[in-house]
């Protein structure tokens, strides 16, 4: 995965695959949501996932 700057977020094992505009929970407890998949460059078999963060609600007091 990376993000919108192209910087490198971390790995993703995921078994259902992804459409651009969905969302998911990641190891590190963030909410992710897809924007662009596309070829790896070094693996055919392999997907290209660019996220970002979503915001989690600020709960109320």
């Amino acid at each position: 995965m990376t993000d919108l700057h192209q910087r490198f977020i971390g790995a993703l094992n995921h078994t259902k695959p992804l459409s651009v505009g969905d969302t998911f929970h990641a190891g590190n407890t963030k909410t992710y949501t897809v924007v662009s998949i596309s070829n790896s460059r070094n693996h055919k078999d392999v997907k290209s996932v660019t996220v970002i963060p979503v915001r989690e609600p600020v709960a109320a007091s």
